[in-house]
């Protein structure tokens, strides 16, 4: 059993999401390893691709439940994650609050013990693309859940959405994810910037394009 189980849905579509997923997969393995055992709760060795479809019970982890990996810790116990890698210049937790459906979004939805958002700022504009991540967080999901329902947290929202089908997010800032709810954290002090004097574009872009 890997310390890092990878649940990927097989599929012929690829796009850019896809790609980026697996080519900096091994950078955010690399991070969850070390920032994991720094803190004291090392993972079994070892990284295992899970492919399957959505009628799979695995794919319906991440299709139904939003989660990207199991993690198996090196005492046995396991945990699971929902992953995030993007590339905008503002480090933001986004939540999907409301679906183009009208159904709930992510927010009410995942079941995953912890949230990792990792930023790949140098990805984009680079060929070979540079696999590496400025600007992470991994945040204890369900705490952040609590604290959201206890405390007065600073959330911000967004819409998108064309034709009347409108699809919602809620969002924080990095530093205003409240210390209780953080597992492990790295940033790059200069590249902490606010979405002010950015146009709406501009914003809808760094919240959920990562472009």
């Amino acid at each position: 059993m890997a310390g890092i189980e990878r649940i990927r849905i097989k599929s012929e579509w690829k796009d850019w999401r896809t790609r980026m997923s697996e080519e900096l997969g091994p950078a955010a393995d690399a991070l969850l390893f070390q920032s994991l055992a720094d803190i004291g709760m090392p993972l079994r060795p070892g990284v295992e691709i899970i492919e399957c479809t959505k009628e799979d019970v695995m794919g319906s982890y991440d299709w139904r439940e939003g989660v990207d990996c199991i993690l198996n810790f090196a005492d046995d116990t396991k945990a699971t994650m929902q992953e995030k890698y993007l590339t905008f210049a503002v480090s933001t937790a986004t939540f999907e609050e409301k679906k183009t459906s009208g159904e709930p979004g992510a927010w009410y939805t995942c079941t995953a013990q912890y949230y990792w958002v990792g930023y790949a700022r140098k990805y984009k504009d680079n060929e070979p693309p540079v696999c590496e991540f400025q600007d992470w967080i991994l945040i204890d999901f369900p705490q952040l859940q609590r604290l959201s329902k206890t405390t007065e947290l600073p959330w911000k929202h967004r819409q998108n959405g064309k034709d009347g089908r409108l699809s919602t997010f809620r969002y924080l800032y990095f530093n205003e994810i409240p210390p209780a709810a953080v597992v492990a954290r790295h940033q790059e002090p200069h590249r902490q910037l606010t979405l002010d004097g950015m146009t709406p574009a501009e914003r809808f872009g760094a919240i959920v394009g990562g472009w």
